[in-house]
């Protein structure tokens, strides 16, 4: 079991949206835990406000009702101090900025500067030799990994992922996930990932929350059972797709 702290804490959070002029609940009861070094997989069905979620832990919306916290501190908080980093769906690069001039610009709004930071981000994401490219000549996987440097670049405790390889290939996706676990552990970072693929959400993830159709709301945790190392080998055992399985037999009930 993992002792180490709670780092985020949603309780009974809900949502609601309008609808052609209509109160619609997206999201409604939400609660889970986040202990600090986890990644925590959000799935469910399309529409049962995975993304939703991870935009109020971001403090981008703010729940209707119910409260998330930061270290027992509400998370408005950790999006002042610079402890979350968003990746969303899009990389979102600013087009006629470089990747290094996108990587920075987080510090740059802050009105700081750190060389060293910015070199090591640069390798730690494998984009050496690419610091004067331009987004329109890189390849989708990576404006996403420009996208990961970027959100990390104010050093947060914990990065939040919006199904960020959702429009890449399987073969690179799949690669692209091992770098996110390689980041991880070499920052120590927690990761909160929404995905609308088991398999992706099991290779990452030290524990998935599964959510029911619209509204969404929590309907099971799932811890995986899996190595803390996790490569291509692994993708193919007998353990992993055990843990698939667990996870799709749920999703199939909804």
């Amino acid at each position: 079991m993992n002792s180490d702290p709670v780092i985020i804490e949603l309780k009974n959070v809900c949502r609601s949206y309008n609808k052609d002029g209509e109160k619609v609940v997206g999201v409604r009861n939400i609660n889970f835990r986040v202990q600090k070094g986890e990644v925590v997989a959000l799935v469910g069905p399309s529409g049962c406000g995975k993304t939703t979620i991870l935009r109020m832990i971001a403090d981008i919306i703010q729940p209707d009702s119910g409260s998330i916290f930061y270290n027992s501190q509400t998370i408005d908080y950790a999006r002042h101090n610079g402890l979350l980093g968003y990746v969303p769906q899009l990389s979102s690069l600013i087009k006629f900025r470089t990747v290094f001039g996108n990587i920075k610009l987080p510090l740059e709004l802050k009105k700081a500067t750190n060389p060293e930071r910015m070199k090591d981000l640069i390798s730690l994401c494998s984009l050496n030799g690419f610091e004067d490219y331009f987004p329109s000549q890189l390849s989708g996987g990576m404006k996403q990994r420009a996208a990961i440097a970027r959100a990390l670049s104010t050093n947060p405790e914990v990065l939040l992922m919006d199904e960020p390889f959702a429009s890449l290939d399987e073969m690179i996706k799949e690669k692209l996930n091992e770098e996110v676990l390689r980041i991880q552990s070499t920052l120590g970072t927690t990761i909160l990932y929404v995905t609308h693929n088991i398999e992706e959400a099991v290779f990452l993830a030290n524990k998935v929350v599964i959510l029911s159709k619209e509204p969404g709301t929590v309907i099971d945790i799932v811890d995986i059972n899996l190595p803390t190392e996790r490569n291509s080998i692994l993708r193919n055992s007998a353990d992993f797709f055990q843990e698939v399985i667990k996870v799709r037999r749920i999703l199939k009930n909804i």
